[in-house]
């Protein structure tokens, strides 16, 4: 996979999927990707945040930067009565239930 695609990213991002090889690739876009696999550190009071001494230091994504990229505009479409749906999709134990629902003081997208 690409480097391109893991670090925090606020533009939109393309990809293909390769098919089978009489097929076109199937293409697909997305609006984030977030990297929360190493480059990180705990505070003392848990809070896991953004460690400038590592070499992935500056790709880390907080939980607070995913509610500010998602969870705000779900919330606001939702009191503005709109209906809402923020649909968290990935690899098994990958972070998608850690990013909607966190734990103790990384407060995930629902909890902020």
């Amino acid at each position: 996979m690409p480097e391109t695609l893991f670090p925090c990213s606020r533009k939109p991002r393309f990809s293909t999927i390769p098919t089978r090889p009489s097929e076109d690739p199937k293409k697909f876009a997305f609006d984030y990707s977030y990297w929360s696999h190493d480059g990180y550190r705990e505070t003392s009071n848990g809070l896991i945040v953004s460690d400038e001494n590592h070499p992935n230091g500056e790709k880390y994504c907080d939980q607070l930067t995913v509610y500010n990229d998602l969870g705000k505009g779900v919330l606001h479409n939702a009191w503005d009565g709109y209906n809402s749906t923020l649909f968290a999709y990935g690899q098994t134990s990958s972070g998608k239930s850690w990013s909607i629902v966190g734990y103790g003081v990384n407060k995930g997208t629902t909890q902020n």
